[in-house]
């Protein structure tokens, strides 16, 4: 392969080696289900991190370089009466899931399921 001088070198060099630190993911969490009351959700997190995402912190938005452990949606997106901030887990989740799948649809690459097609992802 022929790389486009030193730049572009440095760039493919830096882009993969950020790819492979980000998509490091045990075992337990290459695939995730979440319990709903719709029917769990079975989210493939390692198929996902594959993708074009080159970062973690595109979901994982709290992390730190450095950090050795990464928090579940569900440490920080706790609800109660009192403090409705961040929103709840599944609120979080609906926006950010929906949310890149509309974007991706709109760019014109086939994603996930969208909005009132719920049991595409909710499976009983």
């Amino acid at each position: 392969m022929r790389f486009p001088g030193l730049t572009g070198f440095l760039a493919v060099l830096f882009a993969g080696n950020v790819i492979a630190a980000c998509i490091t993911i045990p075992e337990d969490k290459k695939v995730i289900v979440f319990d709903s009351k719709l029917g769990d959700v079975t989210f493939a997190h390692l198929k996902h991190a594959n993708l074009s995402i080159t970062e973690c912190t595109t979901c994982h938005h709290k992390y730190q370089p450095g950090d050795h452990v990464m928090q579940p949606c569900h440490e920080c997106h706790k609800h109660s009466a009192r403090d409705p901030e961040p929103p709840k887990t599944k609120t979080a989740l609906h926006t950010r899931c929906i949310g890149c799948h509309e974007y991706t649809i709109a760019s014109g690459v086939p994603a996930g399921p969208v909005k009132k097609k719920c049991k595409l992802c909710h499976v009983k």
